[in-house]
Order: structure tokens, then C-alpha cells, then sequence
């Protein structure tokens, strides 16, 4: 984590952030790192409106508590 975010030390990984937390950081840094060059139909949240991100980040919570439960 810390190539891409050099804030994000394994003590403040450890201590201050949710796993959610540094999943979401870690997809969002390779996706910035590394983007797709197919073109899927999918919006990234570069594009998309705060609302439609307010969306995307609940159905992301949604599915996060299906497969690992409340953490």
C-alpha cells in the first residue's frame, strides 16, 4: 500500500483503518495505477456524479457484509 498511498504505513493500516477501508484504497489505487484498456460499458468514479458514488459505495458495503458478515 505504501507505493501507492505513502501515507498508508502498516502501523496506521493496523491500528486506524477497517479492512472495507483498505480493500476500497487498494482498488481504487490499482485502478488509478493501472487502468483497464477495454472499454466495458462500466463508469469509474471519475465519472460518475456524487450521488451515483454515494450508490456505488453502499452496494459495495452490501455485498462486502454478504460475504465476510458485519466486521
Amino acid at each position: 500500500m505504501a507505493l501507492l498511498y505513502p501515507w498508508a504505513t502498516k502501523e496506521y493500516l493496523l491500528w486506524r483503518m477497517t479492512i472495507g477501508q483498505i480493500i476500497m484504497y487498494h482498488n481504487i489505487g490499482i485502478e488509478l495505477k493501472y487502468p483497464s484498456q477495454k472499454d466495458d460499458g462500466k463508469k469509474g468514479f471519475e465519472s460518475m456524479s456524487h450521488s451515483q458514488r454515494l450508490a456505488a459505495i453502499e452496494k459495495a458495503k452490501e455485498n462486502f457484509r454478504e460475504q465476510y458478515g458485519d466486521v
